[in-house]
């Protein structure tokens, strides 16, 4: 769930799986309603109702990476390299988009029509 929101800005719009090694999790989020879940757990949910996504249960012991996203950062990252980590990010997805040369262009026009996308420029 933490993940999901520090994420949000990339993974909006998308299905994405979500991995956990805490089997009780897979049903309460992939199948019960939330009339029939705690309050607490209907809160949960409620924060994930505006993600698409897949629960799936992996064991602890194959879960390798299960402590990552939750460790404390590295300090004192300077801005310009966390920026340019993000542009290699951006720009890896936009090569995986199934996008035609022409559509992106249509696209990157109509980007640069736009009132608030020339104001962010």
């Amino acid at each position: 769930m933490w993940g999901c929101g520090k994420f949000n800005d990339y993974i909006v719009g998308l299905t994405v799986n979500i991995e956990t090694d805490h089997k009780p999790l897979v049903p309460i989020f992939m199948h019960k309603a939330l009339d029939g879940l705690s309050p607490r757990l209907q809160k949960m949910k409620l924060k994930m109702i505006r993600y698409s996504y897949q629960v799936q249960y992996i064991p602890g012991k194959d879960l390798v990476i299960a402590d990552a996203l939750s460790r404390s950062p590295i300090e004192g990252r300077e801005d310009e390299e966390l920026l340019e980590e993000i542009t290699a990010y951006i720009q890896m997805v936009i090569a995986t988009l199934p996008a035609t040369d022409k559509r992106l262009s249509e696209i990157l026009q109509a980007q640069q029509e736009d009132e608030v996308c020339i104001q962010l420029d």
